[in-house]
């Protein structure tokens, strides 16, 4: 049974194959041998023909080139195997120069390899049609020269292809790693990209077409006027049109043009019609991520974009229709808008929240910004409990005429947080508007905004304000305002300025002008009501120094007209302290008045009228007239700090005065006084009046031993005093006092030269005790007699006030006698035309003497000399002592 079974076995004839495989055996070695031939045939014919090919498609380009092609024959090679089913003529470091007409050319471009490639039966037909190109490593550097010429052209135009052997009838066109920098001195344009990798087909030949085209690029800038809009992007492109060579048109079939994140469709036509072109298209974008589209913007217009982080849906669908050329511009009309976004200030973390826009944007029917309008239909978003809306409409962009409103409830400090402007400091409290604007264009010859309207409401609450660089403190802010068209009414603002406070009321007329036009004026009729004002930190110069002394600066502008009924309970300025301040402070052309003005101060009373002139920028021009009455003399010494003086101080002087005073001067912005431009003149009356421990009158001691030159009193003193050229001039001045009667007159300078003459005259008793405590009063004879019992001591006093040179005055004395003696003179003259009838033809005596008198009078000596005297030439007038 077993040997029976292994028989059969044996026996048994093979199984064959399945006959699908034995199909595919055959198949694949039909295959091998095929290429195996056409390897063979590529070797054997590329050996054969490859002289030839080099050598014919080398003198045809040469025919077409326009420019010099530098290139080394070894790196000239023609294969049928590497790009088959293609036969091609590779080369390789290929140079090209300019194709310019000049002796020094620059290089055009250099590549590491252009392969043109044509069937394999054009080569034993000998006609050649070129239908692939491949081009690899290229850096290509297009110029355009100031007066428009190129150095690109290097295809000759006017070549005709068409019965040559050589002719291209491009189907693909392969671009790997060309590097491509153009730059348009004409334009001031510059552009560098990178296309890594680009495959176009088509049938490039035939006069109609459809064109496909995947792109890969890397633009590293295109810059125009030296504003990059677009810098190291990556780029990716998908193109599909069709092509008629016929009438120049293009239509864009579907086109995707990806930069970055962003995704832009593209659809339409373009005609070229001579050397314009004929745009139709549209282009439409979705789903855009905000942060991508900002990253588009210019640095030169992002100012602080990069502080900003965004996330939300950016869209825009726009239309480009009409002629596009070196002067015209298709009509251009997009709509664009953000959906549900938040934008995040990074620093601070402050979050812009539920933020939606959507606008409108169209270059008018004429296709120029001034036909142009760009349009906000609708703006919202939300910042901590805060929110606001609004729409803003702009008509010719050119010179934007405006309208728009805005409505919110905002918080201060979120807001400045957010924003971050840089003159503040720090800013809080809350914000409520509702109101809208409109205005008309800017009036061309002054460039600024003149017609601008608003309406409706601001409400501030509770609003601190620090600015940098500043000093002071704006609290507790509130204000009620309303917007009645181009003015501001105040209903009600108030708060503190540092220690000052103030509440305003009234009206701001043309506001909107003032604030968009520099040169606009603005109105201001208002009531100021504050319970105390300190002009020592309001006036403070903010850039002032912290270690430096206080300064201050005032300037006044000449658009702002105001007219401000002002009361104020308690004022401060410098050691100045004043009370119940009531008046009218006008402020026009640079000019401020107060007519008149109120105020009680040092325990007294002034009424004032005054001007501040600051139409010179360089200096203010002070006058004023005012009536002081019954003012405490020490504390007026005090406030006005001694006026710049030592002699005579607050400590040094006690009374009540009462004066009319004329007043001008010229002030530096800084408050510095031009002592040469000052002038004064006052009539002034002191009662209770008290000179202590003056230096002055200290120095009299050295010829009076007197304790009573100490301190002395007087009832009343009257004098008309001038200040002028930095001199104060002193006409006779009477002091009565219980110890003394000082007259006094002369000049005395601001620093400190005095010139004065001096009559002292003394009772009996001091008298007799000035003549025992100085004898040499008596000996030298300088001490005269009144004829009334009094005595007359005559002094001289220059030099400087703090080491002043006093004299006798003898001279003084002299003039006093013979004064005496004219007036005993002329009283006896009179007593004998009286009673003798005689001196009848004196000029003096009005009554007429008899003609008979027989009597003569003879003076004495001196007497004779004196009236010899008053017929000579008189001499130079003396100075006018008593």
């Amino acid at each position: 049974m077993d040997t029976q079974n292994s028989t059969n076995s044996f026996d048994q004839a093979p199984k064959k194959s399945p006959l699908i495989f034995r199909i595919l055996r055959r198949i694949l070695i039909f295959f091998f041998i095929v290429i195996v031939l056409l390897v063979g045939s590529g070797f054997i014919i590329g050996y054969f023909y490859q002289d030839q090919v080099k050598k014919y498609v080398i003198v045809e380009l040469n025919k077409q080139l326009n420019t010099e092609i530098i290139i080394d024959g070894k790196d000239i090679n023609f294969t049928m195997i590497k790009n088959f089913p293609y036969a091609s003529v590779d080369f390789k470091n290929v140079k090209a120069l300019d194709a310019v007409q000049s002796k020094n050319k620059d290089t055009l471009f250099k590549a590491g390899k252009i392969s043109f490639q044509f069937n394999v039966m054009d080569i034993f037909h000998k006609s050649y049609h070129i239908k692939k190109i491949e081009i690899e490593n290229v850096g290509l550097k297009i110029r355009i020269d100031k007066e428009g010429k190129d150095n690109y052209h290097f295809w000759k135009s006017s070549t005709d292809t068409s019965n040559t052997a050589f002719s291209f009838a491009l189907e693909k066109i392969v671009l790997k790693q060309i590097q491509v920098s153009f730059k348009d001195a004409q334009t001031k344009q510059t552009i560098n990209v990178l296309i890594k990798k680009s495959n176009l087909s088509g049938e490039f030949s035939d006069k109609k077409y459809s064109l496909e085209t995947s792109s890969d690029l890397f633009i590293n800038h295109i810059r125009v006027n030296d504003i990059n809009y677009l810098k190291e992007k990556n780029i990716h492109a998908d193109i599909s049109l069709h092509v008629d060579n016929m009438t120049r048109s293009y239509k864009i079939i579907d086109t995707k043009i990806k930069i970055e994140d962003l995704l832009v469709e593209v659809v339409g036509s373009v005609i070229n019609v001579n050397k314009n072109s004929i745009v139709n298209l549209g282009v439409r974008g979705k789903n855009m991520d905000i942060k991508s589209v900002l990253s588009l913007i210019p640095n030169k217009y992002k100012g602080k974009i990069n502080d900003y982080e965004s996330t939300g849906e950016f869209y825009f669908d726009a239309t480009l229709q009409g002629s596009w050329a070196n002067d015209q511009v298709p009509q251009i009309k997009a709509d664009f808008g953000i959906k549900n976004a938040t934008i995040t200030e990074v620093k601070d973390n402050v979050v812009l929240h539920n933020v939606n826009l959507k606008g409108h944007y169209f270059n008018g029917n004429k296709s120029d910004s001034k036909s142009s309008e760009f349009i906000v239909s609708a703006f919202s978003a939300a910042i901590d409990q805060g929110s606001f809306a609004g729409d803003l409409s702009l008509y010719n962009l050119d010179n934007p005429s405006f309208t728009g409103k805005i409505k919110g409830t905002i918080r201060l400090d979120k807001l400045q947080r957010f924003i971050k402007i840089d003159m503040l400091e720090t800013i809080s409290g809350q914000l409520k508007i509702d109101a809208t604007y409109s205005g008309k264009e800017k009036n061309i010859s002054s460039g600024n905004y003149e017609n601008i309207t608003t309406t409706g409401y601001l409400l501030m609450t509770d609003m601190n304000i620090k600015l940098k660089n500043n000093a002071l403190q704006f609290s507790k802010i509130t204000g009620d305002f309303k917007f009645d068209n181009n003015d501001l009414v105040v209903n009600d603002l108030k708060g503190n300025i540092s220690s000052s406070d103030f509440e305003l009321k009234g009206s701001f007329k043309n506001i909107t002008g003032f604030i968009f036009k520099p040169t606009e004026d603005i109105t201001v009729d208002a009531t100021l009501h504050s319970n105390y004002i300190n002009l020592n930190e309001i006036l403070a110069n903010k850039e002032e120094d912290s270690q430096s002394k206080s300064k201050y600066k005032l300037k006044f502008s000449e658009h702002i007209d105001a007219n401000l009924n002002t009361e104020i309970q308690h004022l401060q300025f410098r050691k100045f302290d004043a009370t119940n301040i009531k008046g009218i402070i006008k402020l026009q052309d640079k000019k401020m008045m107060v007519d008149p003005i109120i105020l009680s101060t040092m325990n007294g009373t002034i009424t004032t009228s005054g001007l501040v002139d600051g139409s010179d920028s360089t200096k203010l021009v002070v006058t004023c007239f005012s009536d002081v009455n019954k003012i405490n003399i020490t504390k007026l010494f005090q406030e006005l700090e001694n006026f710049g003086e030592t002699a005579i101080t607050d400590k040094n002087i006690k009374g009540v005065a009462t004066f009319k005073v004329q007043f001008s001067s010229e002030l530096t912005p800084e408050l510095e006084m031009n002592m040469n431009k000052l002038y004064a003149g006052i009539d002034m009356t002191i009662e209770n009046g008290e000179l202590n421990n003056v230096e002055s009158m200290k120095s009299l001691s050295r010829f009076i031993e007197l304790k009573e030159l100490e301190s002395i009193h007087f009832a009343t003193l009257k004098n008309q005093i001038e200040i002028k050229n930095q001199v104060i001039t002193i006409p006779k001045m009477e002091v009565r006092s219980n110890a003394i009667n000082i007259m006094a007159s002369g000049t005395h300078t601001f620093h400190n030269d005095i010139n004065y003459k001096i009559k002292l005259s003394l009772n009996e008793l001091l008298s007799k005790k000035a003549k025992q405590a100085k004898k040499q009063n008596k000996e030298f004879g300088e001490m005269a007699d009144d004829g009334l019992g009094h005595t007359n001591i005559f002094l001289s006093m220059k030099g400087n006030i703090s080491n002043p040179m006093i004299r006798y005055d003898s001279k003084s004395a002299v003039q006093n006698v013979k004064q005496d003696l004219k007036v005993e003179k002329q009283n006896l003259k009179t007593i004998l035309k009286d009673e003798f009838g005689m001196f009848k033809k004196d000029s003096t005596l009005k009554n007429k003497t008899p003609k008979d008198t027989k009597f003569t009078i003879k003076w004495d000596e001196a007497s004779k000399k004196e009236e010899e005297k008053k017929l000579k030439k008189p001499k130079k007038k003396e100075e006018d002592d008593f």
